[in-house]
């Protein structure tokens, strides 16, 4: 055991050593190689659904563009990839946001429905300009399609509410 040990500070310290000497003289700070690794794509995309929706019915999509960069991405356009099964309702796939500063973000939403019951991973695509160069990021997330829920089991009494008074007031 103690042999590992020996050998493992010796690989540590030769890697601290190592990394001494390339930063004196690369003349810039561990936080600086890091940072500009970051901005070299600054471009960043979190998508949301519900988890679990019923059949036949109308869910929201939504992505979080983000901007991590400190320089403004521009011509920023998001798409939305669905597998077969679900259905985009309304809107085009592909959705102009224009100019995102840095540090910032913007959200676009697509509205969509499940026509098969199943397990589907949403995609959403990125892309952007950065000082003339083509920057983009890609997200997902899974939704679940399901049975619809039996009415009164599993469903909070202002729903059954809701759904008595649409089926016999037609709103």
């Amino acid at each position: 055991m103690l042999y590992y040990f020996k050998k493992i500070s010796l690989f540590l310290s030769t890697v601290f050593v190592l990394t001494a000497i390339f930063f004196s003289f690369a003349q810039a700070s561990f936080l600086d190689m890091i940072r500009a690794w970051v901005t070299i794509n600054p471009l960043e995309v979190n998508v949301s659904a519900p988890g679990e929706v019923e059949i036949d019915k109308a869910f929201q999509v939504e992505a979080k563009v983000i901007n991590k960069g400190e320089e403004k991405i521009e011509n920023v356009k998001g798409e939305i990839i669905l597998p077969e099964g679900l259905a985009l309702l309304k809107k085009d796939p592909a959705k102009e946001l224009g100019v995102i500063p840095g540090k910032r973000e913007k959200k676009i939403s697509w509205q969509v429905q499940g026509k098969k019951i199943g397990n589907y991973v949403i995609l959403v695509l990125v892309s952007g300009e950065l000082k003339g160069d083509i920057v983009s990021a890609q997200g997902s997330t899974l939704v679940k399609i399901g049975e619809p829920l039996p009415r009164g089991r599993g469903r909070g009494w202002f729903q059954n509410l809701f759904d008595f008074l649409r089926e016999r007031l037609n709103f």
